[in-house]
């Protein structure tokens, strides 16, 4: 199964609030996490901040589609309660999809030069037709579905190419 998907892009990095609205455009109602599924404290910096700014460029991203809002619901009321264990329980029963988002300034010619497999990796995961797109990008968002389960596929694959057309990218297959 297909775990984790790239955007690259030479555009600046974008917000929390456009990536909820890139979901939304999708039929995805999106909601940002720490990672591990820990509540944050800090929701207006993620939707105010270039992505790559905040919580290290990394963020646990929980989405809703349309037959999830009755769960989505009860996350919400949860959240604000701050009721970590419901929360919890919600993302590791599978009830909600979600993926860890990894959000970065990407240089190709370092990234080649940091691992000698890296060029290899990078360039497999283009067309060549790509390839020049994936040296010009300057970020580089990672959608991982870390918990493997159909539904977070479903959200990793529904908005990373909605991601990609947003923000004049490309979707590469990111092998870790």
């Amino acid at each position: 199964m297909q775990n984790c998907l790239a955007v690259y892009t030479a555009k600046r990095a974008i917000t929390g609030r456009k990536l909820a609205e890139i979901a939304r455009s999708v039929g995805i109602d999106l909601r940002f996490m720490a990672l591990g599924g820990q509540i944050t404290g800090n929701t207006e910096a993620i939707l105010g901040k270039a992505l790559t700014d905040v919580n290290g460029g990394g963020l646990l991203i929980v989405g809703g589609f349309e037959v999830d809002q009755e769960n989505l619901i009860d996350f919400d009321t949860r959240l604000s309660q701050g009721d970590q264990p419901a929360l919890a329980r919600k993302l590791n029963g599978g009830l909600l999809p979600w993926c860890e988002l990894y959000s970065n300034k990407f240089d190709y010619e370092k990234a080649c030069q940091s691992d000698a497999k890296a060029k290899a990796k990078l360039d497999g995961s283009v067309t060549k037709k790509q390839l020049l797109a994936l040296k010009a990008a300057k970020h580089r968002y990672l959608i991982y579905n870390q918990s493997r389960k159909k539904k977070g596929s479903q959200l990793m694959k529904t908005l990373t190419p909605a991601l990609a057309e947003a923000v004049d990218g490309i979707v590469a297959d990111f092998q870790r």
